[in-house]
């Protein structure tokens, strides 16, 4: 074997450990960030290490990586043909939109298709940081460290499980640091380095890993730092002004920043987006909220649930949406929508709740538990404003009791405003709406970060309504309830989870969403007599989920197509229908448009092209067994340059390369030295005659070179 074979085995291990040294990067995303089809970025990622393999040319490697690109972007975030014209404009807008905000450093305005873009631009470069430290600089120990001290901080600070990356990474790198330390020796001091050598060097690591593995081991030597670090990484050591967003129990003292928390919660299948009720809290301190009852938890038939929300109340009815949990947190609970009916699941459980707050809970042989999946079926209320604007008074002592309280100590000025917004608001409804939209009229905006805390002597929603005018959720919605409580109408806390983040679209036309600890929120529920609590939402930025209606009262009739699945499908049909000619009419001509299955072209076009970059690379390997085929089998006529193309291509494939400086005669005596054969040099001197006069080959020294080429494949092929 050759030299130049040998170091392109050192090259293919080098790039094959290399990709996978650089997989362990993409491996946690899918785990610690909100990233999901990481298979994508990793297909992407193999695919350049191939291309900066096969060393094809830029004008051909450039071009079929970026299709790749934007290929990967038109499967994840659009619809319809990759050869359509269409959906290259809605991308360059994406990216013109994003890039100015990238400039303006509006780093949480980006879209998920610019983030997409920008991180496989980053693994495209990295692809080639790697092609280059390891063929070219022959060092790779800066980012090898990188690679382990990032696997070390995802494993302490993060749910990923990085044990068994760590390990691959040792055993990759060494390898990877052995062989390019023998690649450096065979350049410097020009040592023969032979491709058996990898043997012994991967026993020798892999002995290195068992022993690591199974050896006895000290003990920790220091005190732990980690639950420090997290404390301070999660701002329990900045005060009290900083907390991490998500569900927690202890809503007593509200107000300050918060840190962001993208862990993942639950997904949910729904077919109306709603928000995940939790708990209700009735009890305003002046600085924040808690339960004043505390009811023992009650068993309750989780096939047929009342949560007492709703009266009179016009509903869509039997609705399922699926949930699965990922990661619910430290508290254990059940977040549901508005108008609960049954939870279904496989697991034999009991279903508790806290009459008081609403809260459920799951307990199996006396011990709370978790469910890992489950199905609601719940009724989607339709709210009629005229019946609400009905609803006026006759509440009962009990809500009067506990929902209508307020602290001695709140400033007057608090239910001076309350008046003056209510103004010439007759109903509750109207004084209801009128609150609710008071703070997007008079500038209040949502803040997470520069958010003021009340100081001892001063009221929450008194520093806030009067001060500071920034908040999140908590001051919106508390602010709400004092101000219509001002007016003696019953309001209660309510806090849980938004919609969630939509991720796609399902095959039933069940939305996909996926409900975080940033999702974590609350609101307001007004109670109206004979109807019940009402969700309100006065969060900028915030939308209420729930449907209001202009109707009075539904007709019977109306009821009854609001219920009929077959009158619900057939409406669904239409707009599929409407939508199928709008875009026929709005768009260019497309491959779908004739039932071609663009995802399986793409696969093939990839394949195909991975192909045809192989056989470029490996040209002198095949190409003059194709040329010897062709003139065996079909008796195909060579050309001139075919002949001797042919020959020395093979001569050099059974390690018999010309050299520099080296003339045919000298070549051609060494080749007839190695094949014991004299024709090598007969054919050298026709060559030669012909190369120096600028005649043509006659035609019986042509049929000589012919035979003299014919014995000579003979020696070399068998």
């Amino acid at each position: 074997m050759t030299n130049h074979r040998r170091f392109n085995l050192y090259n293919i291990v080098l790039y094959l450990l290399g990709f996978i040294l650089v997989w362990e990067w993409l491996r946690p995303l899918e785990v610690v960030t909100d990233t999901a089809n990481s298979v994508y970025f990793v297909i992407f990622t193999a695919i350049c290490f191939i291309l900066y393999f096969l060393r094809l040319p830029f004008l051909l490697s450039m071009p079929l990586r970026f299709i790749l690109l934007l290929y990967i972007l038109h499967d994840l975030f659009f619809e319809g043909s990759f050869l359509g014209i269409s959906w290259l404009y809605s991308f360059y807008e994406d990216i013109v939109i994003n890039t100015e905000a990238l400039f303006h450093s509006q780093w949480f305005e980006m879209s998920d298709l610019y983030r997409s873009f920008l991180f496989l631009i980053l693994l495209w470069v990295m692809s080639y940081l790697i092609h280059y430290w390891l063929i070219h600089a022959k060092r790779i120990f800066g980012f090898y460290l990188l690679t382990i001290i990032y696997l070390g901080i995802l494993d302490t600070f993060t749910k990923y499980d990085a044990g068994n990356a760590i390990v691959r990474t040792i055993i990759i790198g060494f390898i990877m640091l052995g062989t390019l330390q023998m690649l450096r020796l065979r350049e410097k001091e020009e040592v023969k380095i032979r491709s058996y050598w990898l043997v012994p060097l991967s026993l020798m690591v892999a002995l290195a890993i068992v022993i690591g593995l199974h050896a006895p081991k000290a003990g920790p030597q220091w005190p732990d730092p980690v639950p420090f670090l997290k404390s301070a990484v999660k701002g329990e050591f900045i005060g009290n002004s900083v907390n991490k967003i998500g569900y927690g129990v202890d809503d007593s003292k509200l107000g300050g920043a918060f840190i962001d928390d993208d862990t993942a919660v639950f997904t949910a299948e729904v077919k109306k987006a709603h928000y995940w009720r939790v708990e209700s809290k009735d009890y305003y301190t002046g600085k924040g909220w808690i339960i004043t009852e505390s009811y023992p938890k009650t068993f309750i038939d989780k096939n047929n649930i009342d949560l007492g929300i709703f009266e009179n109340v016009t509903k869509e009815e039997n609705i399922s949406e699926k949930i699965k949990v990922k990661d619910i947190g430290d508290y254990p609970h059940i977040a549901y929508p508005l108008d609960l009916r049954a939870i279904k699941t496989d697991q034999n459980v009991q279903l508790l709740m806290e009459r008081f707050s609403g809260k459920l809970f799951t307990e199996k042989n006396g011990d709370e538990i978790q469910l890992d999946s489950y199905e609601f079926i719940y009724d989607h209320p339709l709210f009629s404003i005229e019946a609400l604007k009905l609803a006026n008074g006759g509440d009962d002592a009990y809500i009067k009791t506990f929902y209508t309280q307020l602290p001695e100590e709140l400033p007057t000025r608090v239910k001076d405003l309350a008046k003056v917004i209510t103004e010439n608001k007759a109903t509750r409804y109207e004084k209801a709406k009128a609150i609710e939209s008071y703070f997007a009229a008079n500038g209040f905006t949502y803040e997470t970060k520069n958010v003021a805390v009340p100081d001892e002597d001063q009221d929450y929603v008194d520093q806030f309504l009067f001060e500071s005018k920034k908040g999140y959720c908590d001051n919106f919605s508390t602010s709400m309830i004092v101000l219509l409580r001002s007016l003696d109408i019953p309001a209660r806390w309510v806090k849980g989870y938004t919609q969630g983040d939509f991720i796609k679209v399902l095959d039933d036309d069940a939305k996909l969403y996926e409900v975080k600890n940033s999702n974590a929120h609350s609101w307001v529920e007004v109670y109206f007599p004979g109807i019940g609590w009402v969700p309100f939402e006065p969060t900028q930025g915030f939308s209420n989920m729930n449907e209001f209606t202009e109707n009075t009262v539904p007709t019977a009739s109306q009821v009854d197509q609001a219920e009929d699945p077959q009158n619900e499908q057939k409406k669904k049909e239409e707009e599929k229908k409407k939508e199928s000619k709008d875009n026929k009419r709005n768009s260019s001509f497309s491959l779908n448009d004739l039932n071609i299955p663009l995802k399986e072209i793409g696969i093939f076009a990839a394949v195909a092209a991975l192909i045809v970059g192989l056989l470029v690379k490996f040209k002198t390997k095949w190409y003059p067994y194709w040329i010897v085929m062709n003139y065996r089998i079909r008796k195909k006529k060579l050309e001139e340059r075919e002949v001797l193309d042919t020959l020395f291509l093979l001569l050099e494939n059974k390690g018999m390369k010309i050299q520099g400086g080296e003339t045919l005669r000298e070549y051609a005596a060494k080749v007839d030295e190695h094949l014991g054969t004299s024709e090598m040099k007969k054919l050298a001197e026709i060559y030669e005659k012909y190369l120096y006069s600028n005649f043509d080959i006659k035609t019986e020294d042509w049929d000589v070179i012919l035979e003299l080429w014919g014995k000579l494949i003979k020696k070399i092929l068998p």
